[in-house]
C-alpha cells in the first residue's frame, strides 16, 4: 500500500470514528442507534447498501434489524438466519472481517435474496460487531462498493467503526437495563405494599363470608320475605366477585415481584376455557376507555375448547394490550377534543376490538385499535423488546409490552403485530392448544 493510500485510509478512519462517536452519543434509543451504526458503516467504506443482524443468544440466530436502502426491507425473503449460516454466520463465529468478491465465481447466477430484492451482489464485506476480548453481538454485511472493490483499507476502517459502534450499543443496553432495574425495583416495592394491603382486604372478605352465611341461616330460620333473600343472594354474588378481584391483585403483586427480582416466571397451568377470562380482563378497562372516548367492542368465540393456561398471565396480557390500544386511539384526538364534545355522554373518538377464536390448533387473541398505526421499524422495536411508548399524550415506559412478551413466552405463544401508519394496529397472541 503506497503512502497516499495509507494517508487516505488514516483520514477516513479518523473521520468515520469522529462521525460515529458524535452520532452514536446522541442516539435516544437502541433501535435508532442501530440504524445509525449501519448508515455509518455504509458511508465509511463507500458501500451501496448493507444489512445488520443482532445475535439472539437464546435461539442461536442472527436476527435482521436494519437494511439500506430502506426500500429493500419489505422485499427480504426472511428475517433471521442461524448464527453459523453463510458468510454472516462464518464471520460471527470467527470474529474476523471477510471480503467476498462474487463477480467471477457466480457469473449468471442469482441467489434467493437477490431475486427477491432485485439487487445483484457483486462484492461484500462482512464484519462482526464486537470489541477485543468480548463476545460479538451481531454482524454488519455491506455490499457493492460504489467505486472499485473492497480492500484491506476498507476492512481496517470498518473494524474500527464496528468496535466504536459496538461500545455504543453495549453502553445503550447497560443504560436500558439500569433503567429497567430501577423501574422494576420501584414496581417490586409497590407490589409488595399492594400485596400486604390485599392480604388485609382478603381477611376482611373471609370474615364477611362467615357473616353472610350466618345471615342466610337467620333469614331462613325466620322465614324472611323473598325480597330479603334476593338481597342476600346479590350481596353473595358481589362478595364472590370481590374475592376474585383480590385474588388477581395478590397474584399480580407476586408476578411483579418476580419480574422485579429477575426470577423465572412459573405459570400455574389450569385446564379451562379462555373466552371468559379474555372478555372479563378487557371489561375492567371499559371505564378507562369511556373516559377517553374509546369504545370497547368484543368478538369472543364462546365455545372455544378448554386449554391449559395460567389465568392470571392471560388476564394480564389482555389488559396490557387493551390499555395500550386505548392510549393509541387517544393519541388521534385533537388537543381540544374533550372541550369540543363536552356534555356528550357517549362521544366516541375511536374503538378497540377484542377478538378471540380457536383456529388451526391455536387460541388466537387479537386486540385491534383505530389509532394512528405505526411503521415497520416501530413494530420491530416492540417485538425486540426495545420500544418505549410512542404516544406523546399517554407516556409510558414500554414495560407493558415487554411484560406481554415475557408472559407469552411462558405459554410458547407467538406475538405478532400488523400495522401501517394511518390504519390502526392489531396485536395478536397465538397460544398453542394444550390438552389437560
Amino acid at each position: 500500500m503506497d503512502l497516499a493510500a495509507n494517508l487516505d485510509a488514516h483520514e477516513r478512519m479518523i473521520r468515520s470514528v469522529e462521525q460515529a462517536t458524535r452520532r452514536l452519543a446522541s442516539s435516544g434509543n437502541i433501535d435508532a442507534l442501530l440504524q445509525d451504526v449501519l448508515a455509518i458503516c455504509v458511508t465509511a467504506v463507500g458501500a451501496s447498501g448493507g444489512t445488520m443482524y443482532i445475535h439472539d443468544e437464546r435461539n442461536r440466530r442472527l436476527v435482521f434489524r436494519h437494511v439500506l436502502p430502506e426500500a429493500v426491507r419489505e422485499r427480504l425473503p426472511f428475517k433471521d438466519i442461524p448464527d453459523d449460516f453463510g458468510v454472516a454466520g462464518k464471520v460471527f463465529q470467527s470474529r474476523k472481517i471477510e471480503i467476498t468478491e462474487l463477480t467471477q465465481q457466480r457469473a449468471g447466477e442469482t441467489g434467493e435474496i437477490e431475486a427477491a430484492v432485485g439487487i445483484v451482489t457483486k462484492s461484500m464485506i462482512t464484519a462482526p460487531l464486537n470489541m477485543e476480548g468480548e463476545e460479538p453481538i451481531g454482524v454488519v454485511q455491506l455490499v457493492n462498493k460504489v467505486e472499485g472493490c473492497f480492500s484491506e483499507t476498507d476492512a481496517a476502517v470498518l473494524d474500527t467503526v464496528a468496535a466504536v459502534s459496538t461500545m455504543a450499543i453495549l453502553n445503550s443496553r447497560l443504560t436500558d437495563e439500569a433503567t429497567r432495574a430501577s423501574t422494576l425495583l420501584g414496581m417490586g416495592k409497590v407490589s409488595h405494599d399492594i400485596g400486604n394491603l390485599a392480604a388485609s382486604l382478603y381477611a376482611n372478605i373471609s370474615f364477611s363470608e362467615l357473616a353472610m352465611d350466618g345471615l342466610k341461616t337467620q333469614l331462613k330460620d325466620s322465614n324472611a320475605e323473598e325480597g330479603s333473600q334476593l338481597y342476600v343472594e346479590s350481596l353473595q354474588s358481589m362478595l364472590e366477585e370481590l374475592k376474585e378481584s383480590v385474588d388477581r391483585i395478590v397474584g399480580y403483586s407476586h408476578l411483579i415481584s418476580d419480574l422485579s427480582a429477575g426470577k423465572e416466571l412459573r405459570p400455574n397451568f389450569k385446564f379451562a376455557p379462555l373466552g371468559n377470562t379474555i372478555q372479563t380482563s378487557a371489561a375492567y378497562l371499559e371505564a378507562e376507555g369511556h373516559k377517553n372516548g374509546v369504545a370497547l367492542r368484543y368478538d369472543i368465540e364462546k365455545d372455544g375448547p378448554a386449554t391449559l393456561h395460567d389465568d392470571l398471565f392471560v388476564f394480564r396480557m389482555v389488559q396490557n394490550l387493551v390499555g395500550n390500544a386505548i392510549k393509541a386511539v387517544r393519541e388521534t384526538a385533537p388537543e381540544d377534543w374533550r372541550e369540543t364534545v363536552d356534555g356528550e355522554e357517549d362521544a366516541v373518538l375511536g374503538e378497540v376490538v377484542i377478538r378471540y377464536r380457536f383456529a388451526g390448533g391455536k387460541h388466537v387473541i387479537e386486540v385491534h385499535d383505530t389509532g394512528p398505526g405505526m411503521t415497520r421499524e416501530v413494530i420491530e422495536r416492540i417485538l425486540s423488546g426495545n420500544a418505549r411508548s410512542e404516544w406523546a399524550k399517554a407516556s409510558g415506559s414500554g414495560w407493558g409490552m415487554r411484560i406481554v412478551k415475557e408472559l407469552a413466552a411462558t405459554h410458547d405463544a407467538q406475538l405478532e403485530i400488523e400495522s401501517e401508519p394511518g390504519t390502526g394496529s392489531t396485536f395478536r397472541v397465538a397460544l398453542p392448544h394444550r390438552q389437560g
